[in-house]
């Protein structure tokens, strides 16, 4: 099995997408968790797409289809936000995670490269030692979700967060880390 690079974010419906895909597919993922995708979640993806391509791959159902359309009418950036559709006879279920290998790279096939190039989605940050060597490890953060817009969330997901905004780990470092 081929790996392979997509410039941008996969917005995919949940976890077990995730896991699967991953083993593959070298991105920035996000996850809306399932049809109640959040006003806030939009927001953060619309930003996110004035700097990246966002790419949305959902169950190919109802729910699925409902997800992508409110992402599609919340987002109208500088990229185009695109669905990778997966023909229905593809799935052995009805999720993403179900989908036979062949079907996700042919349906991605214009936005992936052969991972056979030397490139990295994950830059190291030194946030949680940021945030944890604080004066008040909960302001600090607060600050950061603040400063950045970002959705609350744990250490790593606001790790995420800046990674698909572009936010680089030397402007984290020079911002916060000698305070």
């Amino acid at each position: 099995m081929n790996k392979y690079y997509l410039d941008g974010v996969l917005v995919v419906e949940g976890k077990s997408d995730v896991s699967y895909l991953s083993s593959f597919i070298k991105t920035h993922y996000f996850i809306t968790n399932g049809y109640d995708i959040s006003e806030e979640k939009l927001e953060f993806l619309s930003r996110v797409s004035e700097k990246r391509k966002v790419i949305v791959m959902t169950d190919n159902d109802k729910a699925g289809e409902d997800i992508a359309n409110k992402i599609k009418n919340k987002i109208n950036r500088v990229f185009e936000v695109k669905s990778a559709k997966i023909p229905r006879k593809s799935y052995k279920k009805c999720g993403v995670a179900e989908t036979e290998y062949s079907a996700i790279v042919e349906a991605l096939k214009e936005h992936l490269v052969d991972y056979n190039k030397e490139l990295d989605v994950k830059p190291i940050y030194e946030l949680n030692s940021i945030i944890a060597l604080s004066e008040n490890p909960e302001i600090m953060k607060n600050r950061i979700i603040n400063d950045y817009g970002l959705i609350y969330g744990t250490t790593k997901y606001l790790e995420n967060q800046l990674k698909m905004l572009g936010i680089k780990p030397n402007e984290i470092i020079e911002k916060y880390g000698n305070k």
